[in-house]
């Protein structure tokens, strides 16, 4: 389904040298552990002894010592104070020598002045204070990079996160969804931005079944969150119910840069993946390509990545090394989906030139041959002289493929006389009979002709059979609710043979 719509307003550190510590049993204000670091210093626990003199002990017994100087108005020396221009020291634990032992060591134990202990304990709770603040700043916070990689390979992310915005959709002041765009084209000319994203963002009823009738809010007022925090309502130009993709145009002064979609994506290729989480902060990810068809409840278009990503990441850019765009992101379970930007370019193709976007609709759930085990793959080409198509899984009750006798594990090898050995490939070839037909007519009404090479598996056969099936801008709905269709398919019989040449293989 295709629509145009204008959105209604906008707006939217701890370390020290080595030193001994006295047992605990020789102190006579032992020290007690911290809790809540942001509870007042006066009622806090104290500090534990490990913590108070991990450091200290040693530098109380050292030859070389830190210059101390004067502390600034309202500051404690060392105490790590509330200021945020004051020094960020630990505070020097009260301690004195207790005993000298044989060797001349000597070792040293809290002081039993209860006034200066009294003074540590709350210097410390200042301390843990500010080093917490510190913990939680851009530049001191613990990073959780794990990954190598090359500086050439953060340039390119940080130049590809540019293009990467957020856009949340509102229905009667309430927000429905927040997810993630990717700037895909630039109009200097009329100053304006082509935003890709996922139909999620302003759906209102979305089953778990992709195969299931979805609600949309295509009067939504939608916004994009700049970067420099600034926000920028944009209006709908068309979105596909049955790829879930949606092209939004904002226009005024803005400052963007477009990435390009790349038409390739190999199985096992080095992706990363870029997204932005609800506070407009970078979700970034390295992963792969996997070898996995989807689920049942998955439509037949989806690729796979190990992910995970959060829902607010559904939009983002599955990108290549070049920083090219060759997948569009989807939160989905149990591994992350995309859709590859071949059939992204495919369909704005056909919107640019038909302002429609059809698509024939076959009725199979499929699966691909090549994602089987070796061994399985290996055998299937000795038995049936087959090692590559697309493995029929469950078939829509009634459908012309179930009335011509394509039944659940039978093989489709071809498609308008073109070999396909993935989804990808199939649904390429079914938009060029979208494509051819609307070239002729703009009528969605009547059904197209779409002919498919099958390998029946029971019978050891292949044919080449000729399907009338619809053309819809819709989303292709799978009927399984018909228990008389679905007991005639598990019977293996084969369906009529007129609209098919039979061949051995």
């Amino acid at each position: 389904m295709m629509t145009e719509s204008r959105g209604q307003g906008s707006n939217l550190l701890l370390g020290g040298a080595v030193g001994e510590v006295a047992p605990e049993s020789t102190t006579r204000s032992p020290p007690r552990l911290p809790s809540d670091p942001g509870s007042p210093a006066a009622s806090s626990p104290r500090p534990s002894m490990e913590e108070m003199s991990e450091s200290d002990s040693g530098s109380a017994r050292g030859t070389k010592r830190k210059r101390v100087t004067e502390p600034r108005d309202g500051d404690s020396a060392g105490s790590g104070s509330d200021s945020s221009g004051s020094p960020f020291r630990r505070p020097k634990a009260p301690l004195m020598p207790i005993c000298t032992e044989e060797d001349g060591t000597v070792l040293y134990g809290f002081t039993d002045d209860q006034d200066v202990m009294d003074k540590y304990h709350d210097d410390m709770q200042k301390y843990i204070k500010k080093r917490d603040r510190h913990k939680r700043m851009l530049t001191l916070a613990p990073s959780s990079v794990t990954e190598r990689r090359t500086v050439k390979e953060t340039e390119s992310v940080l130049k590809c996160a540019e293009s990467v915005l957020s856009l949340s959709a509102y229905l009667d002041g309430k927000m429905i969804n927040q997810c993630t765009g990717i700037v895909v084209e630039i109009d200097a000319f009329k100053n304006s931005a082509i935003i890709l994203t996922s139909t999620w963002l302003f759906c209102t009823k979305k089953p778990l079944d992709d195969w299931t009738k979805k609600e949309y809010a295509t009067e939504a007022k939608v916004n994009v969150h700049m970067l420099d925090d600034s926000t920028l309502e944009c209006r709908l130009m068309f979105f596909s119910e049955h790829y879930e993709i949606a092209f939004f145009e904002i226009s005024g002064d803005i400052s963007l840069k477009a990435l390009s979609l790349e038409r390739n994506v190999e199985l096992g290729q080095d992706v990363f993946l870029l997204a932005r989480d609800t506070n407009l902060n970078l979700i970034y990810k390295r992963d792969k390509v996997q070898l996995v068809d989807p689920c049942e409840h998955q439509q037949n278009h989806y690729q796979f990545l190990n992910g995970p990503i959060p829902q607010c990441g559904t939009g983002g850019g599955v990108l290549d090394a070049g920083g090219k765009i060759v997948g569009m992101l989807f939160y989905k379970l149990p591994l992350v989906a995309f859709i590859p930007s071949s059939l992204i370019l495919k369909c704005s193709t056909m919107w640019q030139h038909f302002r429609q976007l059809a698509r024939p609709q076959l009725g199979l759930k499929l699966r691909t041959l090549a994602f089987l085990d070796i061994p399985r793959i290996e055998l299937m080409s000795r038995k049936f002289s087959i090692s590559s198509g697309l493995i029929v899984g469950e078939i829509s009750a009634k459908c012309d493929a179930e009335k011509l006798g394509i039944r659940a594990g039978d093989i489709i090898f071809s498609c308008q006389k073109e070999r396909v050995s993935s989804i990808v490939q199939l649904e390429h070839v079914l938009l060029g009979v979208a494509e051819e037909h609307l070239e002729k007519s703009n009528d969605l009404s009547s059904k197209v002709e779409v002919e498919i090479g099958v390998f029946h598996v029971r019978k050891r056969i292949q044919r080449f059979i000729t399907l009338r099936v619809e053309l819809s801008d819709h989303l292709e709905v799978f009927h399984s609710d018909d228990e008389d269709a679905k007991a005639e398919g598990n019977t293996g019989e084969e369906g009529p043979a007129a609209a098919a040449c039979e061949a051995k293989p």
